[in-house]
């Protein structure tokens, strides 16, 4: 696996940045194979959802689509079809939270991790179309799932993204391993990738709006995975450029311009009653699967590039560190205080040469919501970037979930949804 993505990291390294790049053909050419797709469904989460979702694992009961939080903040099993097994709700429920096979599929806590499963995790990533039911796998694969193909996936990642326990000072709160290594935890990414992209399409379907500046470039496989496939149309330049160059044309991730941000939440009542509720996993298994709707909100962030400065000993050496500053304007729905917003942050390279985006909202003058990202495809990646929003005070009982953002024009001063620059 690991010379696979290798591979798929060369080609699209070295890719044309057009739509039309012959190296981006070729993968997706590569990957309409049966067996090669099946290497981007071999990560927990794609794990957890076969055991669970085995007719066999229940002893032939339906397949298991998660449990849902009650308005009251109880934990639900109603919704499973459970008619045809010997079990009762209850010990089922505990079963998929206690059972040691099932959690060996499911969790990476506490450097329990498998490189394996994060190279499809990656994989997955890069490939950048969300996968959101299980896939039948190839005939020499060791699952049968021809009865389960239609098993949702998105209570599975939902209960990876909520898990509270995998934010700590040692993964920045952010898509990190918790080892504090500051490697990226692709199986964090790939489960917030495909929640956010579960959201947005239903709000999409819901609204019956389908603007493209509300749906992220995730919809061509490995497109916009890729350096410098960020091309939009450049700002107007001035008349005349004062020397030194403006801090905008020295800055080498293209911060200043306007990006579209999606952010995802439970209420909080559920995510506290997911996290810590009487029953409790081992500190290495996972929690239960969890179809709870989530709330879903698009702002307008505008961003100017501020002032630079040499990489930090912990930095990847090769960029500097930008900072910036901007505002945050609600687009959807359109009048949400808690998304209109004074920003600012960094930009930086990690020692292994990902790029991480840090942001911290301000309302009056104080700092309420930080989040940590990664840049899916490297510096200037048109894919945007994914991680955790997140409390500033780094409070262990929440609220966190996900957020992406990715940038739709390069001009600052640019006028979208009608709204003026707060």
């Amino acid at each position: 696996m690991i010379e696979i993505v290798g591979c798929v990291e060369h080609l699209l390294t070295n890719a044309a940045v057009e739509v039309s790049s012959l190296n981006i053909a070729f993968l997706n050419r590569l990957f309409k194979s049966q067996r090669n797709h099946d290497l981007l469904c071999k990560s927990s989460v794609f794990e957890w959802a076969r055991k669970i979702g085995s007719p066999n694992f229940f002893g032939g009961c339906a397949p298991c689509v998660g449990v849902q939080i009650r308005s009251n903040g109880q934990i639900s099993t109603s919704d499973l079809d459970f008619r045809e097994s010997e079990h009762d709700g209850e010990h089922v429920r505990r079963s998929i939270v206690d059972d040691p096979e099932v959690s060996a599929h499911a969790t990476h806590f506490f450097g329990a991790y498998s490189e394996y499963r994060q190279l499809s995790a990656k994989l997955h990533c890069l490939y950048g179309v969300p996968i959101q039911h299980l896939p039948r796998l190839s005939s020499n694969s060791r699952h049968n799932l021809r009865a389960n193909k239609g098993v949702k996936l998105h209570p599975f990642a939902r209960s990876l993204v909520y898990d509270l326990r995998q934010h700590s000072e040692h993964s920045l709160w952010g898509p990190f391993r918790l080892d504090g290594s500051q490697n990226i935890d692709w199986e964090k990414l790939e489960g917030l990738m495909m929640i956010l992209s579960y959201n947005i399409l239903r709000f999409a379907d819901r609204y019956s709006t389908h603007d493209l500046a509300l749906i992220p470039p995730w919809d061509e496989p490995f497109v916009g995975a890729t350096p410098y496939s960020l091309w939009l149309p450049p700002r107007s330049p001035d008349i005349e450029q004062p020397l030194p160059l403006p801090i905008e044309l020295q800055d080498p991730y293209n911060v200043t311009g306007v990006w579209m941000r999606v952010v995802c939440f439970l209420d909080y009542r559920e995510l506290f009653t997911f996290n810590f509720s009487e029953v409790q996993p081992l500190p290495t298994q996972s929690r239960p699967p969890i179809d709870t709707e989530e709330a879903i909100r698009f702002i307008v962030v505008k961003l100017h590039a501020t002032s630079i400065e040499q990489p930090g000993e912990d930095d990847g050496k090769e960029l500097p560190i930008v900072h910036f500053k901007g505002t945050s304007s609600s687009a959807l729905p359109p009048v949400d205080p808690n998304a209109n917003s004074k920003i600012r942050g960094t930009v930086r390279l990690t020692s292994q040469g990902d790029v991480r985006w840090t942001t911290l909202s301000v309302f009056h003058g104080e700092e309420r919501w930080r989040s940590e990202g990664i840049q899916i495809g490297g510096v200037q990646a048109a894919r945007g970037i994914i991680g955790f929003w997140f409390d500033k005070d780094f409070d262990p009982y929440g609220p966190a979930g996900p957020t992406a953002f990715w940038k739709v024009s390069n001009d600052p001063y640019e006028d979208t949804f009608g709204m003026e620059e707060g």
